[in-house]
């Protein structure tokens, strides 16, 4: 029997098609998957078999890019076809070229698909950004509408309650009745406790008012183009207005001493919410004396507005920089 004719040879030409068909994909290398190719290809010029498998190669030459075998693939085809069957050879020729159509077409379903996913996150993150632009806005209005009720509160029951009570004091001063005095003093009671009630009102409604974001970027924004400025906020949760003020005043007397004392280029602010406090970092990267953080007026004043409200002040300062941190219980916040 002839060698060539043998029937084994077409079984050894698929098997080393879908042997080299498993490596390529499999090799990280592209020189590697270049000379598997290549090897494929000499097989092609070697025996007519190896070339009815090239639309399976052929498929992988266009998948990683490996156009520059095409050429030597051609070659092995019109080799073949100046040998043995016309016939035969040209619809090899047909199915690679269709090896290839598939290939392309694949690719570029491929490139939909993954331009679709991008678009669709896309759509996705750009619908999460405006809920939260819209749940900002809300929030935004809510505070200023507060606002609004406090100031008409003060500015028309307040006053009427004051003139109120100023009246009722005259009318107690010129009573010569006894029997009216204690009625008087009575009313008189009334309207100091409705007083109190609603200063107290007008007091938390103002507070709540307060954007400590916004109150926050205001105080640190004298860093802006003297420092690289790192401004966090994570605060989900409820914050009293006295926590705020004192995280405000206290943001305030940090830039202060940095922009007096700092030797560094780097600012790091960092607000955080947490289920039973609320804690502030502020910290530079400026080399500093030890005894920066103790004394000083500003400093003081610090560690009382803390101190009022139960909190604890860290203040560190070194080599390694200046560091206020600061850690207020929320509950103690919410004390008169």
């Amino acid at each position: 029997m002839d060698h060539a004719n043998s029937p084994s040879v077409p079984v050894v030409a698929l098997l080393t098609s879908i042997t080299i068909c498993c490596l390529v994909p499999a090799v990280k290398n592209k020189y590697i998957r270049s000379a598997l190719v290549a090897v494929y290809i000499g097989c092609c010029f070697a025996h007519p078999c190896f070339v009815v498998f090239l639309p399976v190669t052929a498929y992988d030459i266009s998948r990683r890019k490996l156009y520059v075998l095409g050429i030597p693939a051609l070659a092995a085809i019109g080799f073949q076809t100046y040998k043995g069957d016309l016939r035969l050879m040209l619809t090899t020729l047909t199915l690679c070229a269709l090896s290839v159509t598939v290939e392309i077409f694949s690719r570029r379903s491929q490139l939909l698909r993954e331009e679709l996913i991008k678009t669709r996150d896309s759509a996705v993150e750009y619908s999460n950004e405006l809920i939260k632009n819209q749940d900002n806005e809300l929030h935004l209005a809510t505070l200023k509408e507060r606002n609004r009720i406090a100031r008409e509160i003060h500015d028309n029951v307040g006053h009427l309650l004051t003139r109120t009570i100023l009246q009722m004091g005259a009318i107690q001063i010129i009573n010569k009745d006894e029997d009216l005095k204690e009625p008087l003093d009575s009313v008189k009671s009334t309207l100091d406790e409705a007083m109190n009630s609603i200063r107290k009102s007008v007091h938390d409604l103002h507070n709540d008012s307060i954007d400590l974001e916004n109150a926050l970027r205001d105080a640190v924004s004298p860093l802006k183009g003297k420092f690289d400025l790192n401004f966090e906020y994570d605060v989900s949760g409820y914050i009293s207005g006295k926590i705020k003020y004192c995280f405000v005043a206290i943001a305030k007397e940090a830039v202060n001493n940095i922009i007096k004392h700092s030797k560094g280029d780097t600012v790091n602010i960092y607000v955080r919410d947490h289920p039973a406090l609320c804690t502030l970092c502020v910290e530079d990267n400026g080399e500093c004396g030890e005894s920066i953080g103790t004394g000083g007026i500003g400093l003081e004043n610090m560690q009382e507005r803390v101190s009022a409200l139960g909190g604890v002040l860290n203040i560190t300062s070194g080599k390694q920089g200046f560091k206020i941190f600061v850690s207020i219980m929320k509950k103690n916040g919410e004390h008169d």
